[in-house]
């Protein structure tokens, strides 16, 4: 699989999670919960390594002359843009991360009611 093909997966795999929680209908207790923010806490772990990742790929070809700017504008500013915002949705996924270690650990004692 090529790593557009993972992407699209994994954007799927979301949607359908939203779908099949929305009004908890698939969730059979507290502890589906906490397995599913703890899925999504090592997603989040891995976020910033793959900004930074496809960042250095962008320089990279951008240093090497292999970009253009499809308006015909040199693309210096835009692969600029694209770094930056690259490393604060690093920056973001850090902090979604450390809220859902949180929400992991308080919902450690969770337990259904009786």
């Amino acid at each position: 699989m090529t790593p557009r093909e993972i992407a699209v997966q994994i954007a799927g795999a979301i949607s359908a999670l939203n779908e099949l929680t929305s009004g908890g209908g698939e969730l059979t207790g507290p502890r589906d919960v906490r397995d599913i923010v703890a899925s999504l806490e090592l997603v989040g772990q891995g976020l910033p390594q793959l900004c930074e990742q496809l960042s250095r790929f962008l320089v990279t070809w951008h240093e090497d002359g292999q970009l253009d700017h499809g308006s015909g504008l040199d693309p210096d500013g835009f692969v600029t843009d694209v770094i930056e915002a690259l490393a604060a949705a690093g920056q973001a996924a850090d902090m979604m991360t450390a809220a859902l270690t949180e929400a992991r650990a308080a919902s450690a004692d969770l337990t259904p009611g009786r």
